[in-house]
């Protein structure tokens, strides 16, 4: 039995939804169970990656250089660490989808819920585990709840952001949640 088998194991007194979440809870907040749900690919890059909190190579300021990207483990990885980032100043949660892949950089458009903050952030995502540090202005959530984002590009960001999240969540994690706020961004789409 592997791990995410274990994992799965219901207790009896507890009703399918309730295991359901508690499922995607654990899913969200461990590397290991993560790195199961990838593509066989993907997986082994992964999993053979540098374990590290900062690339030793890195130029610039962390994460927000294409040059010194945040090490993660996978796309699962890049939407759970994104789904846990906050912006320091005002406890903002961020909300955000892929912006585009440059080689073995990914990149994503970040905007608070107000669109006060839009900009981008950088991710190396052949790494066993996310990074451990934020980027300057940002702190990180102990644990991710709901998703605020998407792994995929989207040409009309961050319009219609609370279903495509959910579309994701039933994916990865095979129930549609969504952090609420997403329904409600209020910033207008740069023509």
């Amino acid at each position: 039995m592997d791990l995410w088998e274990a994992f799965r194991q219901s207790d009896k007194n507890r009703t399918r939804t309730e295991q359901m979440y508690d499922d995607a809870f654990a899913l969200c907040n461990s590397p290991a169970l993560q790195n199961e749900t990838l593509a066989p690919a993907e997986r082994t890059a992964v999993e053979n990656g540098l374990p590290c909190d900062r690339l030793p190579e890195g130029t610039g300021p962390f994460g927000t250089a294409a040059t010194n990207p945040i090490p993660v483990n996978g796309s699962f990885g890049e939407w759970m660490y994104l789904s846990r980032l906050r912006i320091l100043a005002t406890g903002s949660k961020v909300f955000f989808h892929k912006w585009k892949t440059d080689g073995v950089v990914d990149a994503f458009e970040v905007i608070n819920r107000s669109g006060t903050l839009r900009t981008v952030l950088y991710f190396s995502p052949r790494h066993p585990y996310a990074s451990r540090y934020c980027p300057e202005g940002y702190i990180l959530e102990r644990e991710a709840v709901f998703p605020r984002g998407i792994t995929t590009y989207s040409s009309c960001f961050p319009r219609g952001l609370y279903k495509e999240i959910k579309k994701e969540a039933r994916r990865r994690l095979g129930i549609e949640v969504a952090e609420e706020e997403s329904k409600y961004i209020e910033a207008e789409i740069k023509q």
